[in-house]
């Protein structure tokens, strides 16, 4: 089939209202398309290169799903149960791209619901330092519908921020989610923005990025080198050799500590073991074993058995199993494995088994012992993270679509050097701005930084006073976010009042209300 359409229009699609509508493609060369939609209909032609664009005109709000139908020649393509309302792009890092199953304990009401107002398009993580791509380096991606098959998926700011919306205004809302852990605001910058802004290292680094025979090396040889350090680390763990990790092992010798606190002997690995008691009536039940947060990588065992592993420090130790059928003793191991230097279980999170209905405490005294000492493992380069890599990659793809605005959430990665965060932030919205189809008054609203107590300080400070700064610039917004942070995680599970606050800006810079004061929000019509 010659006749294709780019990713960003597929079934379950929200499209902008009072806004023109381009939908475009390819087909054969100097073919004839015609494109219908809600009573419209465009003819157009392809070019030499077989790309066409077809342009509806404008559409009120339509929560009833329609279909647009594209015909060329013979072939014939239809996008099934499209609505019309608002597209908020959700750009930014990893408290933006958090989805809702990083959040279900909190709200496990919310992956139950099916709201076919709220759809989600995830941008694929593609970085490109070549050019701006157009919209069709976008693959394997698409729309969906806000239901409990694919609610998990939701960017839980994303998800809060177009529930409020939607009860409020009854309108479809549409949300680009194009938020990628980790990323520094180079990353979302144009090259021609770092020139502006005099980014002589950042442009240096885009320059090696170029070559594809560059980053393929590195990955080469980062993944060759990260294989053999683990190999190395398991052929010096003790704790491998003598299978620490067997119920039957007597560990009557072991150093007995509290579960979090800090390892002592630097990089390695950290055997830790604790036999707890099983009720009867629990036999053979599904548990889950929670095991709060560690730095940097674990694995679990039950009963000499492993259960999973965890790779990063980031993501909360969450491990489903099923409780033996005989027996009131459950030996629990855990391989910690810290790459840099310090590392261990984080203080103030939860430590338990819990079946459907009973929870066991795990936390308080364990056993432990070194398994080896090591050598800290190299730092691995992460190319999402570079300069101009996911501005080409992932919002050029999309400038033809049109919004209603832009939620952002970031700035942990540039706090340590926040003295010119401002100055690059600003330069962002005006850039995307200028180059979004209907983006030149889009309202631009920032999460402010979150407490965090590890390595928050005064860096985080400073970079909070610089997202003030960026609201000398018209229809902007800050929601504060600081009373929401949790002191040991750098990912905060209230991601609903997060989105709440942003929704609130949105009602007053997007959809024109007066609202009385709120101490949560500063602004710039």
């Amino acid at each position: 089939m010659s006749l294709k359409l780019s990713p960003l229009f597929s079934d379950n699609m929200v499209l902008q209202r009072n806004a023109e509508i381009i939908i475009s493609g390819f087909a054969a060369a100097s073919a004839e398309v015609e494109v219908r939609f809600g009573g419209k209909a465009e003819v157009v032609k392809s070019n030499t290169d077989g790309f066409w664009s077809a342009a509806l005109g404008e559409f009120e709000v339509c929560s009833e799903p329609q279909n647009i139908k594209v015909v060329c020649g013979g072939e014939e393509l239809e996008i099934r149960d499209v609505l019309v309302g608002d597209i908020w792009v959700c750009a930014g890092q990893s408290n933006m791209e958090l989805a809702l199953n990083r959040t279900c304990h909190n709200y496990p009401d919310e992956l139950t619901v099916t709201n076919p107002l709220i759809r989600q398009f995830k941008a694929p993580q593609v970085y490109n330092f070549d050019a701006p791509a157009d919209e069709f380096a976008l693959e394997n991606c698409g729309w969906e519908n806000f239901c409990p098959e694919t609610a998990q998926n939701f960017t839980a700011v994303g998800y809060f921020f177009a529930k409020k919306l939607t009860e409020r205004y009854n309108v479809p809302i549409g949300l680009l989610n194009t938020a990628v852990g980790g990323t520094p605001v180079t990353a979302w910058l144009s090259r021609e923005k770092l020139e502006e802004l005099g980014l002589t290292n950042e442009l240096a680094e885009v320059e090696k990025c170029k070559e594809k025979k560059y980053i393929e090396q590195v990955q080469k040889d980062e993944e060759e080198y990260t294989a053999d350090y683990h190999s190395r680390l398991w052929k010096a763990d003790e704790g491998i050799q003598q299978s620490w990790m067997n119920p039957d092992y007597d560990d009557s010798d072991w150093e007995e500590i509290p579960l979090c606190k800090d390892v002592d002997r630097g990089t390695g690995s950290y055997w830790y073991r604790k036999v707890i008691d099983i009720p009867e009536e629990l036999y053979g039940q599904e548990a889950t074993i929670f095991l709060g947060l560690a730095v940097d990588m674990d694995e679990v065992f039950i009963s000499g058995e492993k259960l999973g592993a965890t790779y990063y420090r980031y993501p909360p130790r969450e491990y489903k199993f099923t409780l033996p059928q005989s027996g009131n003793k459950l030996t629990i191991a855990v391989r910690l494995l810290c790459f840099n230097g310090s590392g261990g279980f984080t203080e103030g999170k939860n430590y338990f088994v819990a079946t459907k209905t009973h929870t066991i405490d795990i936390g308080g005294t364990w056993k432990r012992r070194p398994g080896t000492v090591f050598e800290n493992q190299k730092a691995q380069t992460f190319f999402q993270q570079k300069p101009t890599g996911l501005y080409n990659g992932m919002i050029s793809p999309l400038l033809n679509y049109a919004i209603k605005g832009i939620i952002w959430y970031q700035g942990e990665s540039d706090a340590g050097s926040h003295t010119r965060y401002a100055e690059k932030l600003t330069a962002l919205i005006n850039s995307w701005r200028g180059s979004w189809a209907n983006g030149k008054a889009a309202p631009f609203i920032q999460t402010q930084l979150v407490h965090y107590a590890f390595t928050g300080g005064t860096d985080w400070d400073l970079l909070r006073g610089q997202q003030k700064m960026c609201l000398a610039l018209p229809c902007t917004g800050l929601a504060a976010g600081y009373d929401l942070g949790e002191y040991n995680d750098l990912h905060p599970q209230n991601k609903r009042d997060i989105g709440e606050r942003l929704a609130r800006l949105a009602m007053r810079l997007a959809y024109g209300e007066k609202l009385p004061p709120n101490v949560f929000e500063m602004y710039n019509k």
